[in-house]
């Protein structure tokens, strides 16, 4: 019996080892998150190895396969309190926050009539477009602004050019870049804004690897290699963005758990213009 529990024992630790040295994540995943993780990872002993699975198709079923045989280690998303239910979440924004800034895309022959616009108030008399699986349609609704919601398969840009909404809000870090369809453009006047969070999360029951990655991203943090590696992929970005001259309209985030780091500054990205 004793020699059996040693094997048992010998066993458990090497299978542990095992899973220690790679770390899974879906297959696809976007460069700066790959680059960010292995950032993560390379602070801890063993410095796990990336793994890549395919086969797991959308959010809400990478986040219920975490941890499990067939699944992967980590996930990221944006956050929300059903996810922090779901799995746990290290509470280091990816992205800084910036995927909470929106550029609103416009018909170029609205750029006038938008210039006039500057309160939240004032954006009450125009309609956004926005994707009726994106979660920007609760929080755009939740700021009583008005909303057209399209599918997935819908073009939204033949909408936004044939009037069925004024304002398609998009990712900063793309927008600035989508003025080339016809008759379109970024709005060069304002950015929408509101506080968003894009965590990695690990399977509730893992403790080791969801400490490797707080305590790495922290390292990073205190260290300046997470700023580094952020301006290598987002500041030419950010800077087309030309964020410091919009006007910026505030949107409460009903969605953003009351646990999100908003007090760490250092956690955020901040333009010149922030505030205004």
């Amino acid at each position: 019996m004793r020699l059996l529990w040693v094997v048992v024992a010998l066993f458990l630790s090497m299978s542990l080892a095992h899973a220690q040295e790679t770390v899974r994540i879906t297959i696809g995943a976007d460069p700066y998150v790959q680059a960010l993780l292995k950032l993560a990872l390379s602070y801890d002993e063993a410095q796990p190895e990336l793994k890549f699975v395919y086969d797991i198709p959308t959010q809400k079923r990478a986040i219920r396969l975490l941890g499990k045989d067939n699944g992967i280690d980590v996930f990221w998303s944006v956050t929300s309190s059903k996810r922090e239910k779901l799995a746990r979440a290290i509470r280091i924004p990816l992205v800084k926050g910036v995927l909470g800034y929106r550029l609103g895309l416009i018909r170029k022959a609205d750029v006038s009539r938008m210039e006039k616009l500057n309160t939240i108030g004032d954006f009450q008399s125009v309609h956004f477009g926005l994707r009726d699986d994106w979660p920007d349609l609760d929080i755009f609704k939740k700021n009583n602004l008005k909303v057209v919601s399209y599918p997935r398969e819908g073009n939204a840009y033949e909408m936004l050019r044939s009037g069925r909404f004024d304002i398609l809000p998009t990712d900063v870090l793309d927008g600035v870049y989508l003025d080339t369809e016809s008759g379109i453009q970024a709005d060069p006047h304002h950015i929408y804004y509101y506080p968003s969070a894009v965590y990695f999360f690990v399977a509730k029951n893992d403790l080791v690897l969801y400490n490797k990655l707080k305590s790495g991203l922290e390292q990073a943090h205190a260290d300046g290699s997470f700023d580094k590696l952020f301006n290598r992929y987002f500041a030419t970005r950010l800077k087309d963005a030309n964020l410091a001259k919009r006007k910026r309209i505030d949107l409460v985030n009903p969605l953003l758990p009351l646990s999100a780091p908003l007090s760490n500054a250092t956690y955020w990205y901040k333009n010149n213009n922030e505030g205004n």
